[in-house]
């Protein structure tokens, strides 16, 4: 099964906070062995990837096998619930996962700023292990806290249109695999099938440059695409030549 990891505190408590300056490889390799031998002995990489896609695929299968007498114009909800999808995907990411906050968003911040951007910077974003997927992926419970958090919103589209609580629950949960599937992807190594088609090259370049550590406060907030970026002008506008 898919196992937490102990807070960064914990992992190294001396740590200071990323800054804009690149660190000395030898000091990211202690910490990145340090990190990832605080994994649980009993951590599952295949459990960690295969119960958010199980709970996932189930809530997309069941809300469409739910739908009855749908109208054009219900499945107007599907762009309108992705684009906001994207929207928070970007603030959530520029907020909670880069500036320390009080409460249970500094677990999240712990988990991505002074650990996951530590372990892969720029130059170095491959997993060396299936372990490693650990430090890529959400928690295994990460998407049904999804689906309980929008658990309002789709109860009052219920009471609206019940339709359009269906879509919105598949749109949703459709999102969050697409960006735990596509995070994953621009992890993996080089020469890695998944890793030579295009669209994954453009879409990992792109999230790579956000994990530039002069860059990761400012640049390249969405991990799926990059639409908010594009909208709010947080797309780096410039190469970064150790991608090329």
């Amino acid at each position: 099964m898919a196992a937490a990891i102990e807070p960064v505190s914990q992992v190294a408590p001396s740590e200071p906070e990323l800054g804009p300056a690149l660190e000395h490889e030898d000091a990211r390799e202690a910490f990145r062995k340090k990190t990832r031998d605080a994994i649980p002995a009993g951590y599952s990489p295949v459990a960690h990837v295969a119960i958010p896609a199980i709970v996932g695929l189930g809530l997309i299968a069941g809300s469409i096998a739910l739908l009855r007498d749908v109208r054009w114009y219900d499945l107007l909800l599907v762009p309108i619930v992705w684009v906001m999808s994207n929207a928070t995907e970007w603030r959530a990411h520029k907020l909670a996962l880069h500036h320390r906050m009080k409460g249970p968003a500094r677990i999240l911040y712990d988990r991505h700023t002074p650990m996951h951007h530590r372990v892969f910077i720029a130059r170095d974003m491959a997993i060396r292990s299936r372990r490693e997927c650990a430090l890529v992926l959400l928690p295994a419970f990460g998407i049904a806290a999804i689906f309980f958090i929008t658990a309002p919103i789709t109860a009052g589209l219920w009471l609206w249109r019940a339709n359009l609580a269906y879509l919105f629950v598949a749109t949703t949960m459709f999102y969050v695999l697409s960006y735990e599937w596509l995070h994953l992807a621009y992890h993996l190594p080089k020469d890695h099938f998944i890793s030579k088609l295009g669209v994954i090259q453009r879409l990992r370049r792109h999230h790579a440059t956000h994990h530039h550590p002069p860059l990761m406060q400012k640049w390249n907030f969405n991990v799926t695409v990059p639409l908010w970026d594009w909208v709010r002008h947080t797309t780096y506008p410039e190469r970064i030549p150790e991608l090329d």
